[in-house]
């Protein structure tokens, strides 16, 4: 099921197109059952949606530019392509989010919410750096990079950090299931009335949506949801 947004009022993204994707049954089913996030692994996914995946890689405004993150691993990611909607690896670990950019994908990093002062560090060669949008009320998605979000810079040789926010964040990077940011708020709002309410044909939603922005938007998919098959 898919929600689509043509500006949205969420003060982190600012006012930029959106997405929020979830299960008929369940919010979290198109998200990896293997996501520490997701504290109801087993109403989630085991495998990616590919026909839905090939839809989120065309799925870019014309002139504008997209992107995402998934939590499925890194190996099951494409590799960025030029015009195409850039496929963030969501890692759990800095080893793995360095695994991912030897690997040629892009990557971010979920990190505990007692970390905010650790970044930006090096690890293992590779630079971490915080999402700027963590760091100062000035900046969103919207205006990230200049114009060029760095979640949306498919060639990049640095990981994105994200530290834990939201009620449940004291569990990022915990052995305990759960930490993910859409089990409450407005967000969670939002999720559980795509779940309801949102198109079924989700592949098919998603590219008309991209098709009707105007030329030069940014598209920011999946501020809740995974690419798996629900």
């Amino acid at each position: 099921m898919l929600k689509t947004v043509r500006t949205s009022a969420n003060k982190k993204t600012g006012p930029i197109a959106v997405t929020y994707r979830a299960g008929a049954h369940a919010v979290f089913g198109t998200c990896p059952k293997s996501c520490p996030l997701n504290p109801k692994g087993d109403q989630g996914a085991d495998l990616v949606d590919r026909e839905y995946l090939a839809a989120v890689r065309q799925a870019v405004p014309r002139n504008g530019q997209a992107w995402t993150y998934s939590h499925f691993p890194a190996e099951l990611l494409p590799v960025p392509a030029k015009g195409e909607t850039v496929i963030n690896a969501s890692c759990d670990t800095a080893d793995q989010a360095v695994a991912a950019v030897r690997a040629g994908r892009p990557a971010t990093l979920a990190a505990p919410a007692d970390s905010a002062d650790a970044w930006p560090q090096r690890v293992d060669g590779v630079r971490f750096v915080r999402c700027p949008a963590e760091t100062s009320d000035a900046v969103t998605c919207a205006s990230c990079g200049g114009g060029r979000p760095l979640c949306a810079r498919g060639s990049r040789d640095f990981v994105v950090v994200f530290v834990g926010h939201g009620q449940a964040a004291r569990l990022v990077g915990q052995d305990q299931a759960g930490g993910c940011y859409g089990t409450s708020g407005p967000v969670a709002l939002a999720w559980h009335g795509t779940r309801k309410t949102g198109a079924p044909d989700d592949a098919a939603e998603l590219l008309r949506f991209a098709r009707s922005l105007p030329p030069g938007s940014l598209l920011r998919h999946h501020v809740v949801g995974d690419l798996g098959a629900a």
